[in-house]
């Protein structure tokens, strides 16, 4: 049986789900029906698209749970205005309060993030989100052991004098961290685990959430065996990118400006 079924009854012929296939694998009968072409079972990056697309549903994918796909409410228009102020005014926050965010909300950032683009849908990025603030505290503790031993201990020994003074300069003392790891072996792994926490970060901060990318942790974590054991790091897989979050202390009122986008026109 044929990973993808076309019903001729409902089907307009008006080849959506062929043009929009990324890897070519509909062809046309002799009567201008798609036809999903015989073993393309495994080129099939079960993207949806066909589905999507599809304004009859007539696209019946094997993998794709028609229940399980809703469809696009068309009401819910985003107003472009607005979203071009929430990418213009998102800060790197680095001051938090104590309160913790629910884990439920959490799980709903994390969700959004699932329908992020992947290299050929692979979907490899996996989670570590610590949410007890004093395991984040612990993991800033591993980092400052590293910098010390085995990192630029020179480049960053205000931070060391900080940290020794009661003050993270590495999480800032936020209640939360996101970590994105992915398949050492996928070439794409790096790419895929930013783009899945850059949509988080926008997530984060439509529901009020702050956040700043925790570069120093993440350069650490595929450094230090004690800091990778302690997130947890499955076997085979690596740390790509990390993010501390939690409510800003602090809110912003203004746009600073940024350069110029240079760009070359061609």
């Amino acid at each position: 049986m044929s990973l993808i079924a076309i019903n001729h009854e409902t089907c307009r012929r008006d080849g959506s789900c062929r043009a929009v296939c990324p890897v070519d694998l509909f062809d046309l009968d002799g009567e201008g029906f798609p036809e999903f072409r015989e073993s393309a079972d495994a080129l099939c990056l079960v993207c949806g698209h066909c589905v999507a697309v599809c304004s009859r549903d007539a696209v019946h994918h094997a993998k794709i749970s028609m229940a399980e796909s809703p469809l696009i409410d068309s009401s819910l228009e985003v107003q472009s205005d607005a979203l071009l102020q929430l990418l213009k005014s998102r800060r790197s926050i680095r001051e938090f309060h104590k309160e913790t965010i629910p884990i439920e909300t959490i799980r709903t950032l994390i969700d959004a993030t699932r329908w992020a683009p992947t290299a050929v849908n692979r979907q490899p990025v996996q989670w570590i989100v610590v949410h007890n603030p004093a395991e984040v505290h612990r993991l800033a503790e591993l980092v400052y052991d590293w910098l010390r031993q085995a990192g630029d201990s020179s480049r960053y020994a205000h931070f060391i004098d900080h940290w020794e003074q009661g003050r993270d300069m590495i999480l800032r003392g936020a209640p939360h961290v996101a970590v994105t790891v992915g398949p050492r072996d996928w070439n794409w792994s790096a790419v895929d685990c930013a783009i899945a926490l850059t949509n988080f970060e926008i997530a984060a901060t439509a529901h009020g959430i702050g956040t700043c990318w925790a570069g120093i942790l993440t350069w650490a974590a595929k450094e230090q065996p004690a800091l990778r054991e302690a997130l947890g790091v499955p076997d085979g897989h690596e740390v790509y990118e990390s993010m501390m979050f939690g409510l800003p202390k602090h809110h912003y009122r203004r746009i600073p400006q940024r350069n110029d986008a240079q760009v070359m026109w061609r």
